[in-house]
């Protein structure tokens, strides 16, 4: 998985970041705040080892309905729509759900109740191409006991290799696909920021993205590149000086990163306040462009 390095000024293009939102997250829960993720990709080698477990059971189950006189072609078609309604499935609906995830952690009121429709909205287009693949695994066993037709631990072997196969589609290979177009495109954009000599790619080092964090208190410290910060002011009319403190960051913000901000406060109400706020900064940081940036 790709790492950023706090010695380069890298910056991945807006797309590209958008293309991690198809990676698979996992939630971290902090002082009650459930963070759905978005900079992150997690548990990325059981993905994979799903599809390979995808690949062993329809091979399985394809080699027993050839030698039973299934019609080859009619199986193979249908594996290759299950591959294709899989990443359908994950286009464009995954991209929108995590989005709306992280909205919810910020967002209050009409518009939180807006957003909680429009995920429950995409999940439900997303289950739907769901259910496509599993009612394929069931055709599939129809042809192969349409022609076997004898209920015994054969034909029970091949209908466990097609639903297991059909669970796995779902579970795991729009997020092992993505993830791998996520990996070279990242890649392709460090490779370019690399050859340019930081002039591609590349973030302005004098202008940090802020978020105020407000007036409670917080623990000044700095994690990679990105650090909390707190400024004093006059209060209007001379009633003294107010604290304010600020999350300044330079580059992504991963969600690593930000983990360890939260983790690092004292109290409850620091931890919830800041993974709040931490979120949605970087909701924020999805859509800057690099100060530079070249087409490739």
């Amino acid at each position: 998985m790709f790492e950023f390095n706090p010695d380069e000024n890298f910056w991945p293009s807006q797309s590209t970041k958008r293309a991690w939102m198809y990676t698979h997250k996992t939630v971290r829960t902090f002082a009650a705040v459930p963070l759905p993720g978005l900079f992150a990709t997690t548990t990325f080698i059981w993905r994979i080892l799903g599809v390979i477990g995808i690949f062993i059971l329809e091979s399985i189950a394809t080699y027993y309905s050839y030698w039973q006189g299934v019609n080859i072609t009619a199986i193979i078609g249908s594996i290759v729509v299950d591959f294709v309604l899989a990443v359908l499935s994950h286009l464009p609906w995954q991209q929108k759900i995590c989005e709306c995830k992280n909205k919810l952690v910020y967002e209050e009121d009409v518009t939180a109740k807006k957003t909680a429709r429009r995920l429950s909205r995409y999940k439900m287009l997303q289950r739907f191409l769901y259910l496509f693949i599993v009612c394929s695994a069931f055709f599939k066993f129809y042809w192969f006991y349409s022609v076997y037709g004898i209920p015994n631990t054969t034909s029970g072997l091949i209908f466990t290799c097609y639903m297991i196969g059909a669970m796995l589609h779902c579970s795991c290979t729009g997020y092992a696909i993505f993830t791998i177009i996520f990996e070279l495109q990242i890649s392709k954009e460090h490779t370019a920021y690399i050859e340019s000599e930081a002039k591609e790619f590349a973030y302005d080092s004098s202008n940090p993205l802020r978020i105020d964090l407000g007036d409670r208190e917080f623990k000044a410290l700095e994690v990679g590149n990105h650090k909390i910060v707190m400024e004093t002011k006059e209060r209007a009319g001379g009633g003294g000086t107010e604290k304010r403190y600020w999350l300044e960051t330079l580059g992504v913000l991963t969600d690593k990163e930000l983990s360890e901000f939260i983790s690092r406060q004292d109290t409850r109400e620091q931890k919830r306040d800041l993974a709040v706020k931490g979120v949605e900064h970087q909701m924020a940081i999805l859509d800057v462009e690099p100060t530079a940036k070249k087409t490739i």
